[in-house]
């Protein structure tokens, strides 16, 4: 860990936002639960307060340790290492299924541009991002938070304001199909996506000035975004109804196109693609930030040496990881029902747990004698 690198609680907050905004705010999230999908966002942001409990717990114990760091230190160094590639494997996915999603969204726009070129012009930005460290990317976040922020507010504002767009009663009813299909979509989608991903900052917790408002700041952020995924959902639902939602491969970019202003306040889907894609690029920024730490933290080798090789497998691993739109979708599916459930909640609890044996043992004492 490089000690002279520190992020301020509002930069850790403006990242966390940014990070689980990202993606989330983009894609067809939860429409499995149909109407009730703004439910299935509230629900899995409860149990990313519970991991986020986890996380916070870890860093408390050990705050000046990378989670690969203090795996080593709970269950031995063999395991630890071994654990400790699996998470870095598990950081480059995430930042390869990111890219991908934003390298669809804007082939929508440049269409006879080709993928890779698009592939190599974002990661490209992220590399920059990544040899200039997390204290640099903290700035750069407070700041484009901030903006996001007020254009939000705007575009909310718009959307409202827009002749018969928001249609509240196709929300309506709830729970027509009861419960079961509300938590079978949290536990498939909202709670690994995005909430699960929060693994991510047991990476950036280190860095945080004042390590005592971690959580605090880790909870807060997580309570924000999810009423804003939520509620962004809901607009989905209003705005576009259930059956076109369902259809719709990147639905915010279909509920833009629905704002209409008198005659001159319209057409905003482009600016609407401009702030998602740099959403998208600072998730996949602290993605491919987490398996730079982790590399680094494992190996002993400089961050900057690691950046072009963590970037190059990134970008090939999104251009290689499904042939179409609809194939990188179902994989995304498999993969947080049965990949992503192991790295954000087993081992951390597994971890949680074993540090709760070994601290009621005297592990504690024996070590600072």
């Amino acid at each position: 860990m490089t000690k002279n690198e520190k992020i301020t609680p509002f930069q850790l907050f403006s990242l966390i936002m940014l990070f689980e905004l990202g993606t989330s705010i983009m894609v067809p999230l939860g429409v499995d639960a149909k109407q009730d999908a703004w439910m299935t966002i509230l629900i899995g942001m409860a149990c990313g307060i519970l991991m986020f409990s986890i996380y916070a717990y870890l860093f408390n114990r050990y705050p000046k340790l990378l989670l690969t760091g203090y795996m080593s230190v709970i269950f031995g160094k063999v395991l630890g290492f071994i654990l400790g590639i699996a998470y870095v494997l598990f950081f480059i996915y995430g930042a390869a299924r990111d890219l991908r999603d934003g390298l669809e969204l804007l082939a929508l726009f440049y269409d006879v541009t080709p993928i890779f070129v698009l592939g190599i012009l974002m990661i490209g930005a992220v590399g920059y991002a990544l040899f200039m460290g997390i204290e640099t990317l903290g700035r750069t976040g407070e700041i484009y938070f901030i903006a996001l922020f007020l254009s939000g507010i705007t575009w909310l504002l718009l959307l409202l304001f827009s002749p018969d767009t928001v249609k509240i009663n196709q929300v309506m009813p709830i729970l027509e199909n009861g419960w079961m299909p509300v938590f079978k979509t949290v536990y498939e989608q909202t709670a690994m996506f995005p909430f699960g991903e929060m693994i991510c900052f047991s990476f950036v917790l280190p860095f945080l000035n004042n390590a005592k408002t971690g959580y605090k700041v880790g909870l807060t952020a997580i309570l924000a975004s999810g009423i804003i995924i939520a509620l962004v959902v809901f607009l989905e639902i209003s705005v576009l109804g259930v059956s076109k939602l369902q259809m719709s491969t990147f639905p915010l970019l279909s509920m833009t196109q629905r704002i209409r202003v008198g005659d001159f306040i319209q057409r905003l889907d482009a600016i609407a693609v401009a702030g998602v894609i740099v959403n998208d690029f600072f998730k996949v920024a602290i993605f491919s930030y987490a398996a730079l730490s982790g590399s680094s933290d494992l190996f002993k080798v400089s961050k900057n040496k690691l950046v072009i090789p963590i970037v190059l497998i990134a970008l090939l691993a999104s251009l290689f990881i499904a042939r179409n739109v609809v194939a990188h979708f179902e994989q995304g599916k498999f993969a947080l029902t049965n990949i992503f459930p192991i790295f954000a909640v087993a081992i951390p609890f597994l971890l949680m747990m074993t540090d709760l044996i070994r601290k009621g043992l005297g592990y504690d004492k024996q070590r600072q004698r």
